[in-house]
């Protein structure tokens, strides 16, 4: 069988950082790794500006893992005729919203995933031993954030794969994924199935490994928990500084985020609780998450409201990206354009109850903001389809210049906000029975985003309406990060938002798996 191609790939070294903003600027080239990566603090920083390049390829969190397949996969997007003739998406489009994996396109698609992946984790393995290796002169506290992260980020990516690829009830003797620890490159070697493939219960035990290892690293070395630095660590401004713009690169509290998340996806929700209290602790004392000012967000097009933004990467193809996304004028064409009625009575439907036909703009939700009426021709011709779908502006860029945003909004990639652990922290308060608590946990979440007190939660919301929240949370906060078709895989959903219309779909258990590419189990393919 054809297993999974490692490429080693060296990352190119920026030896000087003259410009205040080189170091965003750092692209990983295919060819073996040369020792002077490794040979002075500076080269050792642009080899990891190299891997965060490398997570915001199109194929990994720079669009399939965030904007646009697994989105589909959560049925955010138009994919099927609109009841306005020639209006029928294209074929990605389409088989990724009815979870047909096994489509040709499609297989290509979650292939180069896979394959994406697991170079950057080869790459992550290399770096991890050529610091470990280096004789640069770099203090030990700036080695030892140079490797929390990389440990980090190849927990983050590992995780990923599983909630992509592996079936959420796994037997346990079943070999599901690899874990890439090595950084030799293997290839078809004999026995390679039992060396290199792990059991759903030794894949977590090394990705927690991997986790504890960050923490150890991080935890008494990370800038970001200096009380005195804490303030300059996330800035609206970038800074020239490697050590700051910690929201950009997989910092302390993303970790934090990472072991929540880990913990409630294996069943451990008070755990999982914990670890998130720690950030959402930081934001209540308004140190070094502040909420944002929903009345500065259209000022400022602060649509990913970054001041909440935990950690996420930087993607110098952001624009053209998010132009080629969201600027197309058909369906077919491929726009990423969301169903009117899917945003209104779907996703917002908390605001729109017993209105057949709301406008956008009378919804009392700050989220709203960022969606704003698509130039669809119905066929690519003729006249212009009005209030039929709508794209989201969080992502897309408007001006070739950036004028008017906030430094630090524009390229930015977001892959984990604060909500996300006022959630988790809901969501163990339900499983205890303590509906008060979620209750709580929730409104403090809203309070930053309805624009009237009457869409908050009340005393005595039961459980399952808390849940219908919690689910229409996740759509309304997380757009264009990858975050929702997971949420219904991790509690195996029946029912999914329809995506085309009003209402809901069935969706069975096996449509939240991802079968492990045929690059990798077929000889022939």
């Amino acid at each position: 069988m054809k297993k999974i191609k490692y490429y080693i790939a060296s990352i190119l070294l920026a030896l000087s950082c003259g410009a205040c903003n080189d170091w965003l600027d750092v692209d990983p080239y295919d060819k073996m790794l040369e020792g002077k990566q490794y040979s002075t603090e500076d080269n050792i920083n642009s080899a990891l500006n190299g891997l965060y390049r490398q997570m915001a390829g199109e194929n990994l969190y720079g669009g399939q893992l965030s904007q646009t397949s697994l989105e589909l996969m959560a049925h955010y997007y138009v994919y099927a005729t609109n009841g306005v003739p020639g209006t029928a998406a294209p074929v990605p489009h389409y088989y990724f919203s009815i979870h047909e994996y096994g489509h040709g396109e499609i297989e290509s698609r979650t292939g180069a995933i896979w394959t994406n992946a697991y170079k950057t984790l080869l790459n992550i393995n290399n770096f991890i031993k050529g610091v470990n290796e280096s004789k640069a002169i770099i203090s030990a506290n700036h080695k030892n954030v140079l490797l929390g992260e990389a440990y980090a980020l190849r927990a983050y990516i590992h995780f990923d794969l599983y909630r992509l690829f592996c079936p959420r009830e796994p037997q346990a003797t079943d070999k599901v994924l690899p874990y890439s620890i090595s950084p030799e490159a293997t290839l078809n070697q004999a026995d390679y199935e039992n060396k290199v493939y792990r059991t759903s219960a030794e894949f977590i035990t090394l990705l927690k490994a991997d986790i504890q290892q960050a923490e150890q690293l991080l935890q008494a070395n990370d800038p970001i928990l200096d009380p005195a630095l804490e303030e300059d660590c996330i800035s609206d401004n970038l800074q020239s500084d490697f050590y700051k713009n910690r929201n950009r690169r997989i910092n302390y509290y993303a970790l934090m985020g990472l072991k929540a998340r880990v913990l409630q996806y294996t069943g451990d929700a008070t755990a999982a609780a914990a670890a998130a209290k720690v950030i959402t602790d930081k934001i209540e004392a308004d140190q070094v998450f502040h909420w944002i000012n929903p009345n500065n967000v259209e000022t400022y097009k602060n649509y990913i409201f970054f001041s909440e933004v935990i950690f996420g990467v930087n993607n110098p193809d952001f624009r053209s990206r998010g132009t080629n996304y969201y600027g197309k004028t058909t369906f077919a064409g491929g726009a990423y354009a969301v169903n009117k009625k899917n945003l209104a009575k779907n996703i917002f439907a908390t605001y729109t109850e017993g209105n057949p036909d709301p406008s956008l703009g009378s919804i009392a939700d700050v989220r709203i903001k960022q969606w704003t009426e698509a130039s669809i021709l119905p066929d690519g011709t003729g006249t212009f389809v009005t209030d039929v779908a709508y794209v989201s502006h969080k992502y897309k860029v408007d001006a070739a210049s950036a004028e008017g945003y906030i430094p630090a909004v524009v390229d930015l990639q977001v892959l984990m906000r604060i909500p996300e652990m006022y959630y988790i922290q809901a969501e163990a308060a339900l499983d205890a029975g303590d509906t008060a608590s979620a209750i709580d946990l929730l409104n403090k979440v809203l309070a930053k985003r309805v624009t009237s007190s009457q869409y908050l939660l009340q005393p005595g919301t039961s459980a399952t309406e808390i849940r219908d929240r919690i689910t229409g949370e996740y759509y309304r906060e997380f757009s264009g990060e990858g975050q929702v078709f997971f949420y219904h895989k991790r509690l195996q959903s029946e029912k999914m938002f329809n995506g085309i219309a009003e209402g809901t779909n069935t969706i069975s258990k096996s449509e939240y798996t991802v079968p492990i590419p045929k690059a990798e189990t077929d000889a022939d393919f």
